[in-house]
């Protein structure tokens, strides 16, 4: 009898640690919208987001291609380092600074032809936005290949980081945050530089003072035309690759 007891209190108190720990169980101090926007600052081209970086670093690639064509030099290992600063235009609805560092390097394949061009970057800046103020720094490990002539698309992989300080404008909410995003075979148009489609995948996590921390991961999927969906707690998400702009779609 005393085991039966025994079993029966042990199973009432598994039960109600289950409750408690629901209870307790951490509430993100953002919203998935909040969350939607920071991630989207991180794709768009106003902000330096992936968007800008793919469009930089395919000018660059096809410029390192063009000038080490033809057996004028030895392309292979052949790099060169970009240093420069960027602002907004003036009048601008989202203004921002930044200064950016890059080092890309044309790497070979057996036959001595041109098969990957490594890109590594560093940033830092900030931005002011109608929804979102942002100051940060960061930094971008790509490899670009689809390098062949006869091809119309670059194929890009690899990371894209971010942290620094947020301010949401809307919510009146200030915080950290730190963007984690995997690229995989983003596909940018050689003439354009624009994204054509491509699929990737996002960590955003941080704080908030006084309310707390949040984590959200997500896949992204790249649409064209400048257009991404984003998936952020389950719910969908519109942007808009050149100024940022987030809209939920409707279920």
């Amino acid at each position: 009898m005393k085991n039966h007891k025994a079993l029966l209190f042990l199973t009432v108190f598994a039960a109600l640690t289950a409750c408690n720990n629901d209870d307790d169980a951490p509430v993100n101090s953002i919203t998935t919208d909040e969350a939607a926007v920071i991630v989207s600052s991180s794709l768009a081209s106003n902000t330096s987001g992936v968007s800008f970086v793919s469009d930089k670093t395919t000018g660059v690639t096809e410029d390192l291609l063009k000038d080490n064509a033809g057996g004028r030099v030895n392309a292979c290992g052949v790099s060169q380092n970009i240093a420069f600063s960027g602002s907004s235009p003036s009048g601008a609805t989202v203004t921002f600074s930044y200064d950016f560092s890059y080092k890309f390097r044309l790497e070979c394949n057996d036959q001595n032809a041109p098969s990957l061009v490594s890109v590594d970057l560093s940033y830092s800046g900030a931005f002011d936005g109608p929804k979102l103020k942002a100051s940060h720094s960061g930094v971008s490990e790509l490899d670009v290949t689809g390098l062949a002539d006869t091809t119309k698309n670059f194929l890009l992989n690899g990371q894209y980081k971010r942290s620094g300080s947020f301010e949401n404008k809307e919510q009146a909410k200030s915080g950290s945050s730190t963007v984690e995003i995997t690229l995989t075979t983003l596909v940018v148009n050689k003439v354009t530089h624009k994204i054509v489609s491509g699929t990737g995948t996002y960590l955003i996590e941080g704080s908030v003072p006084s309310k707390g921390d949040f984590k959200y991961t997500g896949d992204i999927t790249f649409q064209g035309n400048d257009a991404a969906l984003l998936i952020v707690g389950g719910e969908n998400f519109t942007l808009n690759l050149k100024n940022g702009e987030v809209s939920k779609k409707q279920s």
